[in-house]
């Protein structure tokens, strides 16, 4: 804590001032030059960070790309992801321009849109491999040669990026409902628009490599996801789905094990001293009737009633109900 200044201090302070060897102007326009307006409607969120479960979709994306396309073209392909980015829209415009491949999407009800960016040539190259050509044209003289798809070069590009919309929606589906669907093809950036200009896009890139190379970038409107923000930055999980297999297999483990189980006909209280004198034929009387349910314990834990029987020659209990949930103590509340 800073010391009070002593009357000395503060005169002499005083004095300087009023000789001006204090300029107190500087020093108003100092403070005031580190004031920063701010403004509370900028679409410039707060977003960084590293969101490891996104990474994690990103992945299962790329997976279950390479091996759709693989299965279209016949080609040995892989597909790898690379980390999300985050950028303005109105920074995309360099990648959304002409001769890449730009495809809307639809991510459905109330989620909006996204899209597919092709760099120059994969499209041509996609659209080769998926007729049957086999051949491998060097991507400069595919951009040289852009022109406009046909109605049928759309059809069969759009049913090979189905394969990214059904990859999508399945990596998704534990975080976001996402129903993607591919709506149409443009050549002018400027219609390919989804979002303002200040708006914040998460550019995720995914590379082929194999029988054919290229990049497909996919951007989603930060928009589209921000109820998600939280799982998606949250540790990524080694599986989001359950193995059935597994759990079967872990219920048949368990229904194997051995348990005790034990039929208590009735219990009652001695002394000590009479205890040490009983004998062979002593009868003691149980806190049980015989029309009674009897308790079966099972692990230490009442978990059965039966009724008392013979079987076979020796004593049973025959088991009167099925095996009764685990008991829970109510909760009084006291107000």
């Amino acid at each position: 804590m800073a010391a009070t200044l002593t009357p000395e201090e503060i005169k002499a302070l005083m004095s300087a001032i009023q000789d001006g060897r204090v300029n107190t102007e500087t020093t108003a326009k100092a403070a005031r030059a580190e004031v920063v307006p701010y403004d509370l409607t900028s679409q410039d969120r707060i977003i960084r960070g590293q969101m490891p479960t996104l990474d994690a979709i990103n992945e299962q994306v790329a997976s279950m790309l390479g091996i759709g396309l693989a299965g279209r073209t016949r080609l040995t392909m892989r597909v790898t992801s690379s980390p999300a980015t985050l950028l303005k829209f109105q920074d995309l415009v360099p990648l959304l321009a002409p001769p890449a491949s730009v495809c809307v999407l639809g991510l459905g009800a109330s989620y909006g849109f996204a899209l597919a960016v092709l760099e120059p040539g994969l499209a041509e190259a996609l659209l080769a491999a998926a007729l049957g050509d086999r051949r491998v044209r060097p991507p400069e003289d595919a951009a040289e040669n852009r022109r406009e798809l046909t109605s049928v070069e759309q059809l069969v590009l759009r049913r090979l990026l189905l394969i990214l919309t059904d990859a999508m929606a399945q990596a998704w589906a534990p975080v976001i409902s996402f129903q993607p669907e591919v709506l149409r093809f443009e050549l002018d950036p400027r219609m390919a628009s989804i979002a303002p200009p200040t708006d914040v896009g998460i550019v995720s890139g995914f590379e082929l490599k194999g029988g054919l190379e290229g990049r497909l970038q996919l951007v989603i409107p930060f928009a589209a996801v921000e109820s998600a923000k939280q799982k998606l930055s949250s540790p990524r999980r080694l599986s989001q789905r359950a193995d059935e297999r597994f759990a079967d297999a872990l219920a048949r483990e368990v229904e194997q094990v051995m348990v005790e189980v034990r039929g208590i006909y009735g219990k009652t209280r001695i002394p000590f001293a009479r205890m040490l004198d009983l004998q062979a034929g002593d009868v003691l009387l149980l806190d049980t009737d015989e029309g009674k349910p009897l308790p079966v314990i099972v692990q230490g834990r009442h978990k059965l009633n039966g009724t008392p029987t013979i079987s076979g020659g020796s004593m049973a209990v025959q088991i009167d109900g099925p095996l009764a949930p685990p008991s829970r103590t109510p909760t009084t509340l006291v107000h």
